[in-house]
């Protein structure tokens, strides 16, 4: 038996025998040193997604050591400029797969492994996955340092506790991980909605913001009165003893005259799922005033597996003549809890303001739709929304007009053009962009093929071909064909900046030959770290970097660089 086949039947002979223990309290260990302090929790609602893990505090500092928190082997690694930037995912065998993301860099030896595959790729976007035996580890061993790579937007480590079977994410803080806390979740809009035809709320089928009264973790709304099914829904956050951070609640539970008929728990995020977070919201409310309000009734295409109990959905069937006491707990993990006391009456009243007219053309989500204009197709396959609609396709003068209620969409969909108004040699500098405000452009992904422009969108509105013939901005911000001595630098650094478009790719090369250059978006920068490459004092070197933009408009920046230390520039 070779190495590799005895380690691997050594590790999943362990695996299955320690796979059926469910969450044990004492097997992780700290990723950090320094004490744990969150800056956000599992399941907190983020922009599409539910954030799958632990944020914890570097003290706003990079370049803290970070841990394996069990023994294993270092099973994934990737490198992005976005997402989740640097990242290693380390697999144990009692059946879990840690996460540790934003990484500043890898230990060395992991660190020379990702640069080796980097160069020989010659690119910085990679995901490696070594072999078991490549890169075992030990509980408490350092595998990186803390950072700010990717989509972070502050230093911190992002942590996560996943399934290494199915890849359903836990809650970390079900493993024993501190959590000092003693303040209960703050409560800061109740909504109630009317959810069918015969359904109003003081006579109007449009959603109402209840008048909220606070005493300390008590809270409790103006008596309404409703007729037919209607649902409740609740902005609150949490917050955690010694920070002023905010978090997401951990635990919702809804009762109707005492008896529980609706309830979520944070505990499991099922891999997958992150599409049905903006049914689980409501969404024209976010899209429209950027509030997340938490719908406490499940609409028929929420498919998330959150929920342990929903009786009717949670959905409140509301009956002339009775009087109705809605509870609804929300607590965080250390069961801190702020109630909330919502009194309904039954009453039948004409009603006053109905549903908006449905306008346009009826769409059926489960099959393909097309619509066609003059200048345009757009195209939404089947499934791209997650209920039956209605659509208006326009083509008003040279803009697209998409219109539809406002929704979530679970993927996106394709509008194409076959731009007639531009020669031959403008052609290769146009692009599709959105129009928001008052008339402002964005830049839409365009894909071209011969004259035909294709985009792939997730959101409704105004689109227009437009053109982008400006080219990225280069500037070399520690190095110049004056000051070309690298010889006490440790990085090259080069600001890059592109007015429309953004950034589409990079290359950098020393004497023709390819560098490695990291790209840092927060900070529109591109650096080249000078140890990746060994320089002698007697040649001479030529540093080029090309920088292309989303449409190809093209940049192109060459320094000669020179090498010699402080003492030989003495002697010379």
């Amino acid at each position: 038996m070779n190495k590799r086949i005895f380690f691997l039947a050594i590790f999943f002979a362990f695996s299955t025998l320690l796979a059926q223990k469910q969450h044990p309290k004492d097997y992780f260990g700290s990723p950090l040193d320094i004490p744990l302090v969150y800056a956000g929790n599992f399941c907190e609602l983020r922009p599409n997604h539910f954030h799958g893990g632990l944020d914890i505090k570097t003290q706003n500092k990079q370049g803290y050591n970070v841990y394996a928190t069990a023994e294993g082997y270092i099973s994934c690694i990737r490198t992005s400029s976005y997402g989740y930037g640097k990242v290693l995912y380390i697999t144990h065998p009692n059946g879990y797969t840690t996460v540790y993301a934003h990484l500043q860099k890898f230990a060395p030896s992991i660190e020379k492994y990702v640069k080796e595959r980097q160069y020989l790729l010659e690119k910085y976007e990679v995901e490696l996955e070594p072999k078991p035996e490549d890169f075992p580890v030990k509980k408490g061993d350092l595998i990186a340092l803390s950072g700010n790579t990717g989509g972070s937007a502050g230093p911190h480590l992002h942590y996560e506790i996943r399934d290494t079977a199915t890849g359903n994410a836990y809650n970390p803080l079900l493993f024993g991980y501190p959590n000092e806390d003693d303040v209960a979740p703050l409560v800061y809009k109740v909504v109630a909605y009317p959810l069918e035809e015969s359904s109003a709320i003081e006579g109007k089928q449009v959603p109402k913001e209840l008048i909220l009264a606070k005493d300390k973790a008590s809270y409790t709304t103006a008596k309404i009165q409703a007729q037919g099914k209607i649902g409740i829904g609740i902005q609150a956050i949490d917050k955690m003893t010694g920070t002023y951070n905010t978090y997401g609640v951990y635990k919702v539970t809804m009762s109707v005259n005492g008896k529980i008929n609706f309830s979520y728990t944070f505990d499991e995020l099922v891999n997958g799922e992150d599409p049905y977070l903006n049914t689980f919201i409501d969404y024209p409310l976010y899209v429209q005033k950027g509030t997340r309000v938490q719908l406490l009734y499940k609409k028929p295409y929420n498919k998330l597996s959150i929920y342990s109990q929903a009786d009717k959905e949670g959905v409140i069937e509301i009956e002339e003549g009775l009087t109705y006491w809605i509870t609804v707990e929300v607590e965080d993990f250390n069961h801190n809890t702020a109630i909330i006391t919502i009194p309904i009456e039954g009453k039948k009243e004409v009603i006053t303001q109905k549903f908006p007219e449905k306008e346009g053309t009826p769409l059926v989500a489960s099959r393909d739709n097309m619509y066609k204009t003059d200048q345009a197709t757009v195209f939404f396959p089947e499934n791209t929304f997650f209920a039956d609609t209605y659509i208006q396709v326009a083509q008003i003068g040279d803009t697209l007009s998409i219109k539809a209620p406002v929704q979530p969409l679970q993927k996106q969909y394709n509008i194409v053009f076959t731009p007639t108004q531009y020669t031959e040699s403008e052609l290769p500098y146009v692009c599709i962009a959105s129009v928001k405000g008052k008339g402002k452009k964005y830049y839409q992904s365009t894909y071209r093929r011969d004259n035909i422009l294709s985009g792939r969108v997730k959101t409704f509105g105004k689109f227009v071909l437009t053109t982008d013939k400006q080219a990225p901005t280069l500037k070399a911000l520690n190095f110049s064909k004056e000051k070309n001595n690298i010889a006490n630098l440790e990085q090259l650094k080069v600001s890059v900046k592109d007015d429309f478009s953004g950034i589409g790719k990079y290359s950098a090369t020393i004497n023709g030959k390819w560098i490695l250059m990291e790209y840092e978006h927060k900070e529109n920068l591109l650096f080249f770290t000078l140890s990746d490459k060994y320089f002698t004092t007697d040649e001479e070197y030529i540093f080029e970097l090309t920088v292309t933009d989303k449409v190809g408009n093209e940049s192109v920046l060459s320094i000669p660089l020179v090498y010699k230390p402080e003492s030989q520039e003495k002697k010379n």
